[in-house]
């Protein structure tokens, strides 16, 4: 199991955790502690209403990973996740092969379709027309990637011979998607290289527009179906799952209990997980980087 590791930023959002230094002095040490990626979400417009209810502000993910991939050798850079549907997919297109390209082919893409009506509002997109263009997106991202000639009409995008250069830098730039729909699942098995369920509690309802997954047997359940849809369209190569340590409390906190967060692994391990994720939330840039190196230190290092 490899760990993927991303600096959480609460409402409102902390001056003093969003400078160039601290993004790039994170994915240092992070690197440093054994982690396998470095990750940023997307927000770019929320809604107060959600933001003061629980939400959280957010980097541009990919602006910051520019900054994390320059501090760096070999960490992977994650978006977890990019809306698709916010983004012009050809622009997106561009944006990612860019990255990976300077970074050294080191880009995973994690995907959502997003679920807050207001932000696709103020963004100017329609948010009943989302899965649309989320389908259209995981598309037309593999046409212009490809290096050729594009050809391709919808509703909404006409290319009638267009090519964008340069290409990533990888084959193949790893697509993970997020979420736990059997839509998701479908897209997973038929589409991507990764799937990100996303824990969601029974008590939050629909807020997050996605099916409550709790306990590990909710996880269980899900993997099945997602090998059922696998076998179902013939896919044979593996497919990575990044999920979260529910048990044991939050690392680096008073009450974490390490073994407990340990066993919560390796079951996770037993069913299929081959990444987890870790959010790190400090109220400064030096208790950040103390949790990645107590992470690496007393769980990474305990399971190498």
């Amino acid at each position: 199991m490899q760990f993927a590791v991303g600096l959480y930023q609460r409402h409102p959002i902390n001056p003093e955790l969003v400078t160039g230094e601290v993004v790039a002095d994170f994915a240092r040490t992070a690197e440093t502690a054994g982690f396998g990626a470095v990750y940023l979400t997307e927000h770019p417009i929320p809604d107060d209403e959600w933001l003061d209810s629980g939400g959280h502000d957010a980097l541009d993910p990919f602006v910051g990973l520019a900054f994390a991939a320059a501090a760096t050798s070999r960490i992977r850079l994650l978006t977890n996740l990019t809306v698709l549907p916010y983004r012009n997919p050809f622009l997106l297109a561009k944006t990612v092969a860019t990255l990976d390209r300077l970074s050294g082919g080191r880009v995973i893409l994690g995907a959502g379709a997003g679920y807050l009506g207001a932000e696709y509002s103020a963004l100017g997109v329609d948010f009943d027309t989302r899965n649309d263009r989320f389908d259209e997106s995981l598309e037309v991202l593999r046409l212009a990637w490809s290096g050729r000639s594009v050809v391709y009409e919808s509703p909404r995008i006409s290319a009638t011979g267009n090519t964008a250069l340069p290409t990533p830098l990888q084959d193949v730039v790893p697509i993970w998607i997020g979420g736990n729909s059997g839509l998701t699942l479908r897209r997973v098995a038929e589409h991507a290289q990764g799937w990100m369920p996303l824990p969601n509690p029974r008590s939050l309802g629909t807020r997050r527009r996605s099916p409550a997954l709790e306990t590990l047997d909710d996880l269980a359940r899900l993997l099945g179906v997602l090998r059922e849809r696998a076998a179902s369209v013939g896919r044979t190569e593996p497919i990575d799952v990044m999920y979260v340590a529910l048990d044991g409390g939050i690392p680096g906190s008073p009450g974490w209990d390490v073994d407990a967060y340990l066993r919560s692994l390796d079951r996770q391990e037993e069913l299929g997980v081959t990444w987890n994720a870790v959010n790190v939330s400090a109220p400064s840039p030096g208790a950040a980087l103390d949790v990645v190196h107590a992470f690496g230190e007393r769980v990474i290092a305990a399971r190498s």
